[in-house]
């Protein structure tokens, strides 16, 4: 896959995705689209192809690396959030519970 090839899909993805996108937006959600491997890596080894390839894996490790530190802050937010629920729960159930 050529490098207009690999953003061509990209593009695609997100378009195919993106009404669920605003949606999880509107619930703050972050979406972290998961890299897809190069397919090159699995097919012929002529030099000139095999030049290509090493441009595509060169990108996909630093899409890989995005892709973790979206995972992460994604999860460090939900957490914040379900620690706010919580406390908003149990502020109701107990007043004495609440930091006000």
């Amino acid at each position: 896959m050529s490098m207009c090839s690999a953003a061509l899909a990209t593009a695609a993805a997100f378009l195919t995705h993106a009404q669920p996108l605003a949606a999880q937006a509107l619930r703050g959600f972050t979406y972290c689209a998961p890299p897809a491997r190069p397919s090159c890596i699995e097919t012929s080894a002529a030099a000139l192809a095999m030049a290509a390839c090493d441009e595509e894996m060169q990108l996909f490790t630093k899409m890989v690396f995005r892709y973790r530190e979206c995972l992460e802050r994604e999860t460090e937010r939900a957490v914040r959030e379900a620690n706010d629920a919580i406390e908003i729960w149990r502020c109701r159930m107990d007043e004495t519970k609440c930091r006000n």
